[in-house]
């Protein structure tokens, strides 16, 4: 039986005993999130109002579970660049990016 941790209104995490094991699983929808990034995309809104690039809009999930499957851990992404720029890189993420020259 699982037994609701927490839940916002694109997202819920549950607590899950499976025999000897405790899995925790957090789903959620990131639709939204895809679709603002290929509208601001679409929009040349490339720049931050303070001039920065606005390279990508990741929901912090997608980036967690990606780093658990590469052995790290979403401080790893956060703490190396190159981690972060694979993960950027790789064309199954395209849909993530607003600024595509910036990687």
């Amino acid at each position: 039986m699982a037994k609701l941790l927490s839940q916002t209104e694109s997202s819920v995490t549950r607590w899950h005993e499976e025999g000897d094991a405790t899995v925790i699983e957090t789903v959620a929808d990131v639709e939204p999130v895809v679709e603002r990034a290929k509208s601001l995309h679409n929009e040349g809104y490339t720049r931050t109002k303070g001039g920065q690039r606005h390279v990508a809009s990741v929901p912090i999930v997608v980036l967690d579970a990606w780093a658990k499957k590469q052995g790290k851990t979403l401080a790893d992404v956060y703490q190396d660049q190159d981690l972060l720029t694979r993960f950027l890189r790789d064309p199954a993420h395209s849909f993530f990016l607003i600024d595509k020259s910036a990687v």
